[in-house]
């Protein structure tokens, strides 16, 4: 490749294409794209070694054939590595030009269905950081990821979408947890080919932050920004354990980044709103208020956000009237609000009980 940064989104993305690929063949473990870009440039040789290590009569004996959901032009195929450059950052400018790109690819091709999946991921990542309201995301994910999986009915990326906007959006969760047990297989592999991922650590970070052990759950967010800095995800997930633990400096440091790394997006106004008014700075966290209630005069604003501040503020009677608006807007982040820690103290509240027994939790 030329030392043209422009031609980054190329590079990275034939090595997720190649280590793909790869790791099909038995024998061999491979590291995915987000573990081996953290050695981006440090040395030329290695790709020299790999290559002649790698036969043609090992690829020959080992090679698959990947039909429909990849594509054999090339304007699509570069259509969705731009795509899933500008998805991998996660804020809604850079996933709506992630959008234009799958899009783009899906014209020229009808029947990429890794582009279709790339759609879908897009829209439901808009809905779950609530970029967009998820009554008009989620269903355009779930129009892409349907269409994907008639192309290609394995199609890992499509499956775990599926089992998401079941989850997410349709609470479903029957449905839910089928279609995430079909992708489970493949979120484990993902797992061990892929340590340094931001996306599966952050995740990790969340399901320990949920178990309330926040110890472990800040260890892991600390590791998450160590791989990097500039991911705006974890700085605005790392402040929630340390809320909880009452570690309010530590907490709203981490928000504050997020903020400016998100060009103070809703999610990461709302959540430093609530470090602020956990640790008593209660001026700061109606300034923010009242910014986002003037932002929805021109755009969506999640209700549940707002619910978030006045639950820093310990406002019952506004969080419970703002969660419920939430509800009505079928709001991402319900799903987890039986396990919450920021709720915890509203667990006996009867409007809160009745609002948690309305999501049909199962037992």
């Amino acid at each position: 490749m030329s030392p043209d940064h422009s031609d980054d989104y190329f590079a990275e993305g034939l090595t997720e294409e190649l280590i793909a690929a790869v790791s099909n063949i038995p024998g061999l473990r491979v590291i995915a794209r987000t573990s081996v870009m953290r050695y981006k440039g440090t040395n030329k040789t290695i790709a020299g070694e790999v290559a002649g290590a790698l036969q043609e009569h090992v690829l020959r004996k080992e090679r698959t054939v990947e039909t429909a959901r990849s594509t054999r032009n090339p304007e699509a195929y570069v259509s969705y590595l731009r795509g899933r450059q500008f998805w991998n950052k996660r804020t809604e400018e850079d996933l709506k030009r992630a959008i234009d790109f799958f899009e783009a690819g899906v014209k020229i091709d009808a029947d990429y269905a890794k582009a279709y999946a790339g759609l879908a991921d897009s829209y439901a990542a808009l809905a779950l950081l609530e970029l967009m309201a998820p009554t008009e995301a989620y269903p355009k994910a779930g129009e892409a990821v349907r269409k994907a999986l008639s192309l290609d009915p394995h199609l890992a990326d499509a499956r775990t979408s599926l089992g998401l906007i079941r989850f997410q959006y349709e609470w479903d969760w029957t449905g839910a947890k089928l279609a995430f047990r079909e992708a489970l297989v493949e979120i484990e592999k993902a797992r061990e080919l892929d340590p340094l991922s931001l996306a599966i650590n952050t995740g990790v970070g969340h399901v320990l932050y949920l178990s309330r052990q926040y110890d472990r759950a800040i260890e892991e967010y600390r590791r998450a920004v160590e791989l990097d800095p500039n991911f705006m995800a974890t700085h605005v997930w790392f402040g929630r354990p340390y809320l909880e633990k009452g570690m309010f400096n530590e907490a709203i440091s981490e928000l504050e980044i997020a903020v400016r790394l998100s060009g103070e997006s809703t999610l990461a106004l709302a959540m430093l709103g609530h470090g602020l008014a956990a640790a008593g700075r209660e001026d700061e966290a109606n300034h923010i208020l009242n910014q986002l209630k003037e932002r929805s005069r021109s755009k969506y604003v999640p209700s549940y956000w707002i619910a978030v501040i006045y639950n820093g503020l310990k406002d019952r009677e506004r969080v419970i009237t703002w969660l419920r608006k939430a509800f009505e807007e079928r709001s991402s982040w319900l799903v987890w609000s039986n396990v919450e820690p920021r709720f915890t103290w509203l667990k006996d509240d009867p409007d809160f009980v009745s609002l948690m027994e309305a999501m049909k939790f199962p037992s």
